[in-house]
């Protein structure tokens, strides 16, 4: 199933990259949760909340994309190494960050995804080491 997930995820991966944020609902589980790193530490955003989360998240930027620059299978999780783009759209600054994302998969459906900008974190969270 694994090899399954790494195929949806570069389906999904393929879509920000051009910068459709629309959601994928054959991909995500009724119960799946985000957990999104910010400025103030971490947030858990519930499926209900996740489209004005985005929504809000997606109107601070002129133009943002997540590009996927790789996925590692780790059992019923797949890492991805994100590259987020961005124009800050008060600020006028373009930023560039690369982030790591995990995402559990239950019955070939995301139950969880959760976001990292520290690589070891991230490897620790999908259950990999260095």
């Amino acid at each position: 199933m694994s090899e399954e997930n790494v195929r949806r995820l570069q389906a999904l991966y393929s879509r920000w990259a051009e910068g459709n944020y629309s959601e994928m609902p054959d991909l995500f589980a009724e119960d799946i949760s985000f957990e999104v790193v910010n400025p103030d530490g971490r947030t858990i955003v519930p499926r209900e909340r996740m489209t004005t989360f985005w929504r809000d998240f997606l109107a601070q930027w002129e133009d943002f994309r997540t590009s996927a620059e790789d996925f590692v299978e780790a059992g019923d999780a797949v890492l991805v190494v994100e590259r987020q783009r961005g124009i800050g759209k008060s600020s006028g600054v373009r930023t560039e960050a690369t982030f790591y994302s995990v995402w559990t998969f239950r019955e070939g459906r995301a139950v969880k995804v959760q976001w990292e900008m520290d690589r070891a974190k991230a490897l620790k969270a999908a259950g990999l080491s260095e």
